[in-house]
């Protein structure tokens, strides 16, 4: 071999040496990365932070099509997580985006609040994700654990953390300073004629969407009501038990005895994606809110249904659906809630 071919061939070793240990290297890095991050979803961890002024609830609707989502910021610095989309990679990656843009490194309360998989099949990559730092955990109090395969996911996540876990269930909640959050339902998991029961019997679509969680937020005034997947069964039966207990002359109180006034509510999310199945005028006429959202994909024939909107138009001028303006964000304080920019009550 000449000198030429020998000063040749020691270059190539030289160079195949070098991209070995850079690709080596990056190999390294990205394991170990991973550890933290996971690797796939690195984007939504690039982000800008999005900061939140003092003393205000900020509460987002991420838009994951069709599915469930929501962020709630509580002016004491804690963060409550009310369900994980359908497990989609693109749903997965939106909901970690939002989470990162706004800071949040601890989730204080994750909400499971249906089997139904638009609203669990994340969950189990957003506790994957957070690892230790979720403090408790709300979920069905269902005895079947796999009534399908993602909520069998979430079930498994959820018992592999340190979380607290809790059921979803009437009166359950918790209360900061100056605001509240409680389950109105489904009610107790002993209650041989309740929701879970039923659920539990026969797990049939109808009891499904009944045995899923109403939540009712309040801070300063303002209050949501989340309705999840909640049936026609499951909101009717709500309003006949605040109308006994009110014409009764007793508060309608599930939590540390803060009273809620169903009538005085200002923003609801729209069960179902506003499938017909979930529809209830009384409901709604109870209620009577300035503001409805749908969480709802653009590529689902039938939805909202031609039955819910018509409820709803009947107490608001128009629901604001995710398809049409992606994530909704609503911001609360002393003077009420703004959408937008102006103030709205």
């Amino acid at each position: 071999m000449t000198d030429k071919k020998k000063m040749e061939f020691s270059r190539g070793r030289v160079a195949a040496i070098i991209t070995a240990a850079v690709v080596g290297l990056l190999v390294i890095v990205l394991i170990v990365i991973n550890i933290f991050i996971p690797i796939k979803y690195l984007s939504a961890y690039f982000v800008g932070k999005d900061e939140r002024e003092e003393d205000t609830l900020r509460v987002t609707f991420i838009d994951v099509g069709y599915g469930d989502s929501t962020l709630c910021e509580f002016p004491d610095g804690k963060v409550m997580l009310i369900d994980g989309g359908d497990g989609s990679y693109a749903n997965n990656l939106a909901i970690l985006t939002v989470l990162n843009e706004r800071g949040v490194d601890t989730i204080d309360y994750l909400v499971c609040t249906s089997v139904l998989g638009e609203y669990c099949g994340g969950l189990d990559e957003v506790i994957s994700s957070f690892k230790k730092e979720i403090k408790h955990i709300f979920m069905p109090a269902v005895s079947n654990i796999y009534i399908n395969e993602e909520y069998a996911e979430f079930v498994d996540a959820a018992a592999a953390s340190e979380a607290e876990i809790s059921y979803c269930e009437y009166g359950a909640g918790a209360v900061g300073e100056d605001y509240f959050f409680t389950f109105l339902s489904p009610s107790s998991p002993d209650d041989p004629k309740g929701y879970y029961a039923a659920l539990d019997k026969s797990a049939t679509e109808e009891n499904m969407l009944n045995a899923s969680a109403v939540i009712w937020l309040e801070y300063c005034g303002t209050s949501f009501a989340f309705t999840s997947s909640a049936g026609k069964a499951a909101l009717e039966s709500i309003v006949d038990s605040y109308d006994i207990m009110t014409a009764a002359g007793d508060e309608y109180a599930p939590i540390h005895g803060y009273p809620i006034d169903l009538s005085d509510c200002d923003i609801v999310s729209v069960p179902g994606h506003g499938r017909a199945e979930c529809s209830s005028p009384k409901w709604y006429q109870t209620l009577s809110p300035s503001l409805a959202v749908i969480s709802v994909g653009d590529n689902y024939s039938g939805y909202p249904s031609a039955q819910a909107l018509a409820d709803i138009s009947s107490v608001v001028n128009f629901p604001i659906l995710t398809s049409k303006h992606g994530d909704i964000t609503i911001i609360v304080d002393k003077d009420g809630y703004t959408l937008g920019g102006g103030n709205n009550k």
